[in-house]
């Protein structure tokens, strides 16, 4: 076992420093590669700030619901029991 995890240490060590960086750290920064990762962010982050505006218009709107149903309820006069 000893001997395995030298050898895996051996490898990690000697491999070219080249491996270990990605296109957008180490390689051409024009690449398609780097241009589709971009891309894929601003997809993400277009997904995710569409979402939370949307969550927040629905918490505003019942937000704003529940204050006009308030005040309604408040100006109707209540039911005589008789």
């Amino acid at each position: 076992m000893k001997r395995f995890l030298t050898l895996i240490l051996g490898f990690v060590l000697w491999a070219p420093a080249s491996t270990f960086a990605c296109t957008v750290c180490y390689g051409d920064p024009n690449s398609l590669q780097v241009k589709g990762a971009e891309a894929g962010v601003l997809v993400l982050l277009g997904v995710i700030v569409t979402l939370l505006t949307a969550i927040a218009g629905a918490i505003l709107f019942f937000w704003l619901r529940a204050r006009r149903i308030a005040r309604v309820s408040n100006t109707l006069p209540l039911p005589s029991a008789q």
